[in-house]
């Protein structure tokens, strides 16, 4: 039995790394590579390769919550690549400089950076004109 425990540690090791390296750290820089284009007669997003290549995946971005519901916990919000609390208007960074957060269950609102794990979609036809959105997600600091 003695002789099983540093399989059973190595094991439990690379069951908890497999699920850390399933998620990928995406900066806002990634999701800047987005550009506005004409389609059908609408407006719409035109992602570049390397953020359609992320579609679907299990992402971690950080950035700042803004609330979209009423109380200290949230559900469904906005992360920004700024601090947003004090102006709304002032955000000067394009499409790609703002996502939704869908959570899993609700996290408490913060006015500090935090981290937040979800599958990124990428939106096509949001009626708000959002380009991406976290599902499933949790905030992780």
């Amino acid at each position: 039995m003695r002789h099983l425990l540093p399989i059973i540690a190595v094991l439990a090791f690379l069951a908890a790394s497999s699920g850390a390296a399933a998620q990928t750290a995406v900066s806002w820089d990634t999701l800047a590579k987005v550009r506005v284009v004409q389609q059908d007669g609408r407006r719409g997003p035109e992602f570049d390769p390397e953020v359609r290549r992320l579609a679907g995946q299990q992402v971690t971005v950080r950035g700042f919550m803004l609330p979209l519901e009423q109380g200290a916990q949230q559900q469904n919000f906005l992360l920004t690549v700024v601090p947003m609390q004090d102006c709304f208007y002032c955000l000067q960074h394009g499409p790609g400089s703002m996502l939704e957060v869908r959570a899993a269950r609700p996290a408490a609102y913060t006015y500090a950076r935090v981290a937040v794990t979800g599958r990124l979609e990428l939106v096509m036809d949001d009626p708000l004109g959002m380009y991406y959105r976290l599902v499933d997600a949790r905030v992780t600091s």
